[in-house]
């Protein structure tokens, strides 16, 4: 994710939609992928392996968090929020479409 999106994201200037599993799955993703990274996006322990691993983003909000860590992608087609492991929930591109 470019910086500039983070800081716009941290600044509140970029308002993020909610994250989908709807577009079906991406086949560069195995079904295990899938089910952790959708898991993870509810997982109670979110924040401390968050601030864990970035100690310099303390104060993020949970859409730079998960987009951080890589639970979330967004499509540059569309700007639809994704569950990394599934296609876009709006065009069905792939991470790898979506993201050329």
């Amino acid at each position: 994710m470019p910086d500039l999106q983070l800081q716009d994201a941290v600044l509140g200037v970029q308002q993020w939609g909610p994250w989908t599993a709807c577009g079906g799955p991406d086949p560069n993703f195995g079904e295990v992928d899938r089910q952790v990274h959708h898991a993870l996006l509810t997982d109670s322990s979110l924040l401390v392996c968050f601030r864990r691993r970035f100690p310099e983003h303390r104060d993020a909000d949970y859409d730079v968090m998960i987009r951080l860590l890589g639970y979330v992608w967004d499509c540059a087609y569309d700007g639809t929020a994704n569950v990394t492991g599934f296609r876009c929930g709006r065009c069905e591109r792939t991470r790898a479409e979506g993201a050329a």
